[in-house]
C-alpha cells in the first residue's frame, strides 16, 4: 500500500519533468550554442518554423502594446480587430513588464509552451490512472503515449552509425519529441480536448448539475483557442450518446431504465453545446470575411499533402495495437475502455468526414492527440495478454512462459522504438542547430534556407521600429514582412500565407522591387494601398539590377541605410 501511494505521489510529476527536460533538450542546445554564431548575425529562438514562430509573436506584441482584439498586421486592407488567436494575445498581456517587446514576446511564448506542456501531460496521467487501477499500467501506459512514433526508416550516416526517420516528418506534430512543449495554442487545446472528452463521459461529473456550466465554459475556451477541437469534442458527445443508446435497444432495456444515466447525458450534453454555441456562430461569421477568411482559404489554396496510407505508417505501431485493443475492449464490454474508444472513432470519423469538406484538411484532425487513446489501448491490450498467460498456466506451464516472454519482448520493443526515435529527433536537431550555426549565406531565410539573420538586417528593423508612425504599412517581400510585425508593431503589404490575396500582391512587389512599374502606376500602387516605407533588404535587392528605388520612383526618399538595408519614405502628400 505505501509503495502504491509513492508511486502515485511521485513518480509521475518525475516523469512529467523528464519528459519536458527532454523536449526541451534541442531549446538548450540552441541557447548553449549561441555564442558561437558569427558576430555579424542576430541570434534568434526560432520553434517549429520562423514564418509560423513569427506570426504569433505578432498577436502576443499586440497584447504586450495594450490590445484587447486582434488584428492581421499580415496585410494591409483596413478591418477591424477579432477574437481569433486571442489567446496570443493574452499571453502578451502577461509579460508587459518586459522593457523590449520582441524579447517580451519571445520569453511569452516558450514559457507557455512549457506551462502548458506540462498541463497536458499532467491531464494524461490524471487519464491512464483513471483507465488503470495497478500503478504499473499506468505508468506502461504513459510511456506509450508519450513515445508513440512513427514506423522507422533507417537511415544510415557518413559515420557509420544509424538513426531512425519516420513518416510525415514535416508535420512536426508527429515528432514524439517536440509535440510535448509544441505550439501554445494547441497544447492548451489539446490539454482542453482531453478533460472535456474525459470528465464529460464520467458520470459521477454529469449527475452534479453545476458541471454542465462549467463543462460548458471550457467548451467555450476550447473553441476560442483551438475551433477544430469544438467540433471534436461536439462529435465524440454526440457519438456517445448515439452509442449509449444503442447500449439500451441491444440489451433491450426500457427507456425509464436507461434513463436514470441517458437522460444526464443528453441533457448535460444540451447544456454543454448552449454554452459554446455562440464561439461556433462568432467563427462561423468571422470566417466569411477578410482577412479572417483567409484562414480557411488556406486548405483550399494550397492543401496539406495528406494521404491515409503515409498517416497510418506516421501512426507506427501504436495504431494496429490500438485497434485490436479496441476491439478486444469492445468485445469483452469494458467499460472503463469506453472513452478511448469513443475518442479514437471520433478521430477516425472526422478524418473520413473532412476529406470532402475542403475549408478544413483532414490532417487538422490529427491535432486531437490520437496517440493518447491508442495509448491506452494498446497498454490494455498488453495487459489482457498479461492475463493470457495466467489461464494458460492452468494448462500449460511451458505455454505460459511462452506467452509471457512473447508479450514482454513486444512491449520491451515498442517502448525501445519510441525512445530511439525520441532520440533520433534530438540528433537531427542539433544538426540542424549546427548548420544555423555554421551558415554564412544567405543573409536572411529565403526559401528552403534556414539561417540566423543578419544583424544589419536586425538594425533595419529597428529604424522601422522606431523611426515611423505607429500605422505606417511597409511594403517588402516576404521574409522582411515576416519579421516586421513582431519586431516593429508596423502592418505589412505582405509577409505570410495570411496575407489576403498573397499570391496576387506577390506579383506586384517582384514588379515594384524589379522596377517595372511606371512612376505613375507606383504612385497610384502606393495611394491605394495607403503604403508609408519601402523595406529594401536582402530579399528585395536579390537578382534585381535595381540598386536605388529613388531613382526608378522619385516620389521615395532616401532616409536610412546600412550594409544590408535601404529604407525609403513615401514623399506623396
Amino acid at each position: 500500500m505505501r509503495y502504491t501511494s509513492t508511486m502515485r505521489r511521485y513518480i509521475f510529476p518525475l516523469l512529467i519533468t523528464l519528459c519536458i527536460i527532454a523536449s526541451l533538450v534541442p531549446t538548450g542546445y540552441e541557447l548553449i550554442r549561441k555564442n558561437d554564431i558569427p558576430s555579424y548575425r542576430s541570434f534568434e529562438l526560432v520553434h517549429n518554423y520562423v514564418t509560423d514562430y513569427n506570426f504569433y509573436l505578432s498577436r502576443i506584441r499586440q497584447g504586450y502594446e495594450g490590445r484587447w482584439t486582434v488584428v492581421e498586421r499580415y496585410t494591409s486592407e483596413a478591418h477591424e480587430g477579432s477574437f481569433v488567436q486571442i489567446l496570443y494575445l493574452f499571453l502578451g498581456k502577461t509579460v508587459r513588464m518586459i522593457p523590449n517587446a520582441i524579447e517580451a514576446s519571445a520569453y511569452a511564448y516558450h514559457i507557455s509552451r512549457i506551462a502548458f506542456g506540462i498541463l497536458f501531460l499532467s491531464l494524461v496521467a490524471w487519464f491512464v490512472q483513471k483507465s488503470f487501477q495497478k500503478p504499473l499500467w499506468q505508468v506502461i501506459a504513459f510511456f506509450l503515449i508519450v513515445t508513440a512514433s512513427t514506423w522507422p526508416k533507417f537511415v544510415f550516416m557518413p559515420d557509420a552509425s544509424f538513426r531512425f526517420g519516420g513518416y510525415m516528418a514535416w508535420w512536426t506534430l508527429m515528432d514524439s519529441l517536440q509535440r510535448m512543449t509544441f505550439m501554445p495554442h494547441i497544447l492548451l487545446g489539446q490539454s482542453l480536448i482531453l478533460f472535456l472528452v474525459v470528465a464529460g463521459n464520467d458520470k459521477d461529473t454529469l449527475k452534479k448539475r453545476g458541471n454542465w456550466l462549467f463543462l460548458g465554459f471550457f467548451a467555450f475556451l476550447l473553441g476560442l483557442i483551438f475551433p477544430p477541437g469544438l467540433v471534436f469534442v461536439g462529435a465524440s458527445y454526440g457519438i456517445s450518446i448515439i452509442v449509449s443508446f444503442a447500449l439500451m435497444l441491444r440489451t433491450k432495456k426500457t427507456i425509464r431504465q436507461w434513463g436514470e444515466w441517458g437522460i444526464y447525458e443528453v441533457i448535460s450534453r444540451g447544456v454543454i453545446g448552449l454554452v459554446s454555441f455562440p464561439v461556433y456562430l462568432y467563427y462561423t461569421m468571422m470566417f466569411t470575411i477578410y482577412p479572417w477568411k483567409r484562414l480557411v482559404e488556406q486548405d483550399i489554396i494550397r492543401p496539406l499533402p495528406f494521404t491515409f496510407p503515409e498517416y497510418i505508417q506516421a501512426l507506427g505501431i501504436m495504431f494496429p495495437l490500438g485497434i485490436v485493443g479496441m476491439i478486444v475492449a469492445f468485445f469483452k464490454k469494458e467499460k472503463v475502455m469506453l472513452v478511448p474508444i469513443l475518442w479514437v472513432t471520433t478521430w477516425l470519423l472526422l478524418l473520413f468526414v473532412f476529406q470532402f469538406i475542403p475549408q478544413q484538411s483532414p490532417l487538422r484532425f490529427s491535432e486531437m492527440t490520437p496517440h493518447v487513446p491508442l495509448g491506452i489501448l494498446t497498454a490494455y491490450l498488453f495487459f489482457c495478454l498479461g492475463l493470457l498467460k495466467f489461464e494458460m498456466k492452468k494448462t500449460s506451464r511451458i505455454a505460459s512462459h511462452i506467452v509471457r516472454v512473447i508479450v514482454y519482448v513486444l512491449l520491451f520493443s515498442v517502448l525501445a522504438s519510441g525512445l530511439f526515435h525520441m532520440y533520433s529527433s534530438w540528433l537531427w536537431q542539433r544538426d540542424f542547430v549546427d548548420q544555423k550555426v555554421r551558415a554564412g549565406y544567405p543573409s536572411i531565410t529565403m526559401n528552403n534556407y534556414i539561417v540566423y539573420p543578419t544583424r544589419a538586417f536586425v538594425e533595419g528593423l529597428e529604424y522601422i521600429r522606431d523611426m515611423t508612425a505607429s500605422n505606417s504599412i511597409i511594403l517588402s517581400k516576404n521574409t522582411a514582412g515576416n519579421y516586421i510585425p513582431p519586431y516593429t508593431g508596423r502592418t505589412v503589404y505582405v509577409g505570410h500565407d495570411n496575407t489576403v490575396k498573397r499570391e496576387e500582391k506577390m506579383g506586384i512587389v517582384n514588379q515594384f522591387f524589379s522596377g517595372g512599374m511606371s512612376e505613375t502606376s507606383a504612385q497610384q500602387f502606393f495611394q491605394n494601398e495607403r503604403l508609408s516605407f519601402v523595406f529594401f533588404g536582402p530579399e528585395e535587392q536579390e537578382k534585381n539590377s535595381v540598386t536605388d528605388l529613388s531613382i526608378v520612383y522619385p516620389f521615395l526618399k532616401h532616409v536610412y541605410s546600412n550594409t544590408d538595408v535601404v529604407i525609403y519614405e513615401n514623399t506623396q502628400k
